[in-house]
């Protein structure tokens, strides 16, 4: 049997947050495991919030670096039915459409450092939206979901939705949902958008691909 990591003792959880992409695109739905590379195992999440993360510069992809295949600890997660595998970047580690013409999208981004905290980056996809700020009082009160074993904040917001990242185009009655787990040392996002009706739909799958992401020993 192949034991997850437990709590707050993720070993090479940062290896995750920092892969290239979400595999080779050759996949099927259902789980997927990836061989971490021996720098990638080096990555460990530690017990204090204040070192939660621990970033080093992104390792490249590819052909893990010593070591035979199906050793060491690998990254799983589940690729919800319908959701289909993108090209990651320096911004998105997982990265997946979804839609008749895949318009909407989920992804997984992290963020070194204090990454602007969380009141700035729950209010930043907030104001995609077309929504106002909330205050640290209201924040404080936000729902929370697991991911890595932590809570993690849940964000749910409809509106107008302004991508940003250099275009200045807004999309009508769409619905942003997302994640956010953030600690002094660095911050983690699972975000979802797309037309309102279509992340209604897909709800349940953001929900499974979220508790499905894990780091497991062999």
């Amino acid at each position: 049997m192949s034991p997850r990591i437990p709590g707050a003792r993720y070993l090479a959880l940062a290896a995750l947050l920092l892969t290239g992409g979400c595999g080779d695109g050759s996949h099927s739905t259902g789980l997927v495991e990836r061989e971490l590379s021996a720098s990638e195992k080096s990555f460990r999440l530690v017990e204090s919030s204040a070192e939660r993360f621990r970033y080093q510069s992104r390792p490249s992809t590819g052909a893990p670096e010593g070591g035979d295949a199906g050793s060491g600890p690998q990254l799983v997660y589940d690729t919800p039915e319908g959701w289909q595998p993108k090209a990651g970047s320096m911004m998105r580690d997982i990265n997946f459409s979804f839609g008749e013409n895949g318009e909407g999208e989920c992804y997984l981004a992290r963020l070194p450092g204090a990454g602007g905290g969380l009141a700035a980056n729950v209010n930043r996809w907030r104001a995609q939206m077309g929504a106002d700020p909330l205050p640290d009082d209201e924040i404080a009160k936000l729902p929370t979901k697991i991911l890595f074993g932590q809570p993690a904040v849940y964000v749910s917001v409809d509106g107008p939705f302004t991508p940003g990242m250099g275009t200045t185009e807004t999309f009508a009655d769409y619905r942003l949902i997302g994640v956010i787990l953030a600690s002094d040392a660095g911050a983690v996002f699972v975000k979802m958008t797309g037309p309102k009706d279509l992340v209604a739909q897909n709800e349940a799958s953001f929900e499974q691909f979220v508790q499905s992401i894990d780091v497991k020993l062999n």
